[in-house]
C-alpha cells in the first residue's frame, strides 16, 4: 500500500510538471513549447502526404490600454475570456496557443487541397474578427479589443516550422500597418518592404 501511494504521488507530480511545461498557466491553452512540437510533427506529416497547413499569428490591438487603465487583473480576465471565445469557434484538430502577453497562434488542421486550406484560413480570419467585434463583459463593464492577424500557408510560405512562423509574424505586422483589425496573408515581397 505504501509503495502504491508513493507511485501515485510521483505520477501526479509528473502530470503537474507536464502541464506546467506545455500549457499556459493563465488561459490553459498550449504554450509556445507545445505549439512548436505540434507544428513540427504536423508539418512532417503534411510533407509526407503533400498536404497544406496554415498558421495564424494573432496580436491584440489596444490590449495595453486595458492593462494601463483597468489593471493587470482585468487584463488577465480579458485574456481568459478571449481565449474561451476563440476556442469555441475552432474545429477539432485546430490548435490555439498563447505565445505570451497578448499574442496567440493558431495552427489550422491540415487539408489535402491547397484552395480548401486557403478558404478555411479566410473563413477563420473573418470569424476571429467578427467574434472580437462583440464586447467582453467583465465585472459589469464592457471591454473591446480588435486583432491584427497574419497568416502563412505551407508549403509555399515555408516548408520549415521556423520559417512558416516567421512569415506569419511578418504578415501580422503588415496587418498592423494596414490599420489593425484585419488579417493579411504572407507575401514574399513583405520581407523586402520590411527592410525598406
Amino acid at each position: 500500500v505504501a509503495l502504491f501511494t508513493d507511485i501515485t504521488s510521483i505520477k501526479e507530480n509528473e502530470r503537474k510538471l507536464e502541464r506546467i511545461a506545455h500549457y499556459d498557466a493563465l488561459t490553459g491553452l498550449p504554450n509556445r513549447v507545445l505549439l512548436a512540437d505540434r507544428l513540427q510533427q504536423t508539418m512532417a506529416r503534411c510533407q509526407r502526404k503533400g498536404h497544406s497547413l496554415a498558421v495564424a499569428f494573432i496580436d491584440l490591438d489596444g490590449f495595453k490600454a486595458v492593462n494601463d487603465l483597468h489593471g493587470h487583473e482585468r487584463g488577465d480576465d480579458l485574456l481568459v475570456a478571449l481565449a474561451q471565445r476563440l476556442q469555441s469557434s475552432l474545429r477539432e484538430g485546430d490548435t490555439l496557443s498563447r505565445m505570451g502577453g497578448d499574442e496567440f497562434t493558431l495552427l489550422l488542421k491540415p487539408n489535402s487541397n491547397h484552395q480548401a486550406m486557403l478558404n478555411r484560413a479566410i473563413h477563420v480570419g473573418e470569424q476571429i474578427l467578427a467574434s472580437l467585434s462583440r464586447a467582453f463583459v467583465l465585472e459589469g463593464r464592457e471591454f473591446f479589443v480588435t486583432a491584427s492577424i497574419g497568416i502563412a500557408i505551407s508549403p509555399q510560405d515555408g516548408d520549415e516550422s521556423s520559417q512558416l512562423m516567421k512569415n506569419a509574424d511578418t504578415a501580422m505586422y503588415h496587418a498592423k500597418e494596414r490599420g489593425k483589425n484585419n488579417f493579411q496573408f504572407y507575401q514574399a515581397d513583405m520581407n523586402a518592404r520590411a527592410l525598406e
